[in-house]
């Protein structure tokens, strides 16, 4: 068992650079902070609820669940909490997908995805993919087997139309899992469709759209509340309070100014379309993306040593070993002079090179 464990390949992270002043394009986190006053609020519901640091924080995430429903006007009932929503999806593949049934994912897609496969000994086929890198539906061919859709796609950037997705979910008579962690940057969520499909989950975090990668809150909107009973029974065989306290207080707030959230999210489509539009001008090719993240590639140029050049310089981005896309690179979207930065460096790495 243990020789098998060393066989997996686990998940491999972006580099964590331990020093500050870096530019940090490789985790796709957001460039700009919450609300100083939702931060202000949160310090002062800690100072008043410190005392409670000392007993185990509510097991279910009431007050996250609350907020949730109520922004998306759906019941708590149908609400599970997790510490991140890699978390979320431990569990969804531990208590569904571990079975006889075959599962289906995208062949290029987030690669935790493999990870959890390999872990729990997971049956699976891959979705092929269309020269563009869109997502050829045809290919899933048993209507009884699970699916799981990261929608938008991490790290192509591609989304499926909810059209075709409210088609393959009707068809469907098992599982299908959509994995919405980009979804807040240019796309609708699906859970305004999901109300009466009984055989979904619908995967959303708060550390990218929301700034709050470091709270670690992910959650799932499922189509029943017996799905969420089903989790919580494989959340309390692994970690009954997988939600800290101090993450709880800071969801509670999160939720308070849209308008801000709106305001950030126009700033970081503005930043992409200014890298974009740069990028090209130095001959990189550009997929289309719905995300605060870009996959791009130039063919004239070693993006190994791109990024070590980069890196040099105090920033980082991500490259993939993943067939098809090995000569990629995905960059974050941030703030506008961090982007200027990149460009010029990379300007000057393409043009020594020349």
């Amino acid at each position: 068992m243990i020789k098998n464990l060393f066989k997996i390949k686990p998940y491999k992270k972006g580099i964590q650079p331990l020093i500050n002043k870096n530019i940090k394009f490789n985790t796709n986190e957001n460039p700009y902070h919450p609300n100083i006053e939702v931060i202000k609020n949160i310090i002062k519901e800690i100072k008043f609820l410190g005392n409670k640091l000392k007993f185990y924080p509510e097991d279910s995430s009431e007050l996250i669940k609350y907020q949730i429903s109520k922004y998306y006007n759906i019941k708590k009932s149908k609400i599970f909490i997790g510490n991140g929503s890699d978390d979320v999806l431990a569990n969804i593949f531990l208590t569904f997908f571990k079975n006889k049934k075959i599962l289906y994912l995208i062949d290029i897609t987030y690669s935790f995805y493999e990870s959890f496969i390999k872990l729990y000994k997971i049956n699976y086929k891959i979705i092929k993919l269309n020269k563009n890198f869109s997502i050829n539906l045809k290919y899933i061919k048993n209507k009884k087997n699970n699916i799981i859709i990261n929608n938008p796609n991490a790290p192509t950037g591609k989304i499926i139309k909810y059209l075709k997705l409210k088609i393959i979910a009707k068809k469907n008579k098992s599982l299908i899992v959509i994995d919405e962690t980009y979804v807040d940057f240019n796309n609708i969520s699906f859970i305004k469709y999901s109300k009466k499909i009984k055989n979904i989950i619908i995967n959303q975090t708060l550390s990218k759209s929301r700034a709050l990668a470091g709270v670690r809150v992910g959650f799932a909107v499922c189509g029943t509340s017996k799905i969420v009973e089903i989790m919580n029974s494989t959340k309390n065989c692994l970690n009954s309070y997988p939600v800290n306290i101090l993450s709880q207080i800071s969801i509670k707030n999160i939720f308070k100014n849209n308008i801000y959230f709106k305001k950030i999210k126009k700033k970081i489509k503005k930043n992409k379309n200014y890298i974009i539009k740069n990028l090209k001008k130095i001959n990189f090719t550009i997929i289309k993306s719905y995300t605060n993240f870009i996959l791009t590639t130039n063919k004239k140029i070693n993006v190994n040593k791109l990024i070590k050049f980069l890196n040099n310089k105090n920033i980082f981005i991500r490259k993939f070993e993943i067939p098809k896309i090995e000569n990629y690179l995905r960059i974050t979207i941030g703030k506008i002079r961090e982007s200027f930065i990149t460009i010029k460096l990379i300007n000057k790495f393409i043009t020594k090179k020349l």
